[in-house]
């Protein structure tokens, strides 16, 4: 998935993966069709570049490793600023094991701290950080309030971004991904829900 999708980025997005190019239509709320990766881990999103001869040549934009040992994962693509230099997306490799049902991981995709309460529990999401919370309790779902802050260093105070209240179920789970975001000058959040495997 990504946070957004640049216009300057075709779409669906050509991946090179297990060695073959496939075409993954990318959302920005859930999921894109899975893909296979072989034993090297590296999964690339290129773009199709005609070179001098006339040869079809795939320029990266971005490339993304999954750590070994790692069965299914998410990987969030976040565009850098257009015009940067190097790839056009900075990514984010999620191992889907390591959370289960019921409850939310966050991840910090910015480069400051993220405070999150979810019921009576607190968590500081340190910059390229993850943390799980499940607040059920062993129960089947609930309604929590919620809240997310983001830390402004040189002011050093914490920011509201935004409060309410979250219904949670033990069969379904959800990723929040904390980016910058361009448009709004700022920290922003967007949320995942997917429903949990069977044991």
């Amino acid at each position: 998935m990504a946070t957004s999708m640049p216009d300057d980025v075709m779409k669906p997005l050509k991946i090179i993966s297990d060695g073959k190019l496939e075409e993954v239509k990318i959302y920005m709320r859930s999921m894109g069709q899975p893909v296979k990766v072989d034993e090297t881990g590296i999964v690339r999103a290129v773009k199709e570049v005609i070179g001098e001869d006339g040869e079809v040549l795939y320029e990266n934009l971005s490339l993304s490793i999954l750590p070994e040992g790692v069965r299914e994962a998410l990987i969030v693509l976040v565009p850098r600023k257009e015009g940067a230099e190097g790839l056009r997306f900075n990514s984010k490799v999620i191992d889907l094991a390591k959370f289960k049902g019921g409850g939310v991981l966050y991840v910090n995709l910015v480069s400051t701290n993220i405070g999150i309460k979810i019921g009576e529990q607190k968590a500081l999401v340190k910059p390229g950080g993850m943390e799980f919370i499940n607040p059920l309790d062993q129960n089947e779902k609930g309604v929590m309030p919620v809240a997310f802050y983001y830390e402004v260093p040189k002011e050093k105070e914490w920011k509201l971004m935004t409060s309410s209240k979250m219904a949670l179920y033990e069969s379904r789970r959800e990723i929040c991904i904390f980016f910058y975001n361009a448009n709004i000058e700022n920290v922003d959040f967007r949320g995942i829900p997917f429903l949990t495997p069977r044991s």
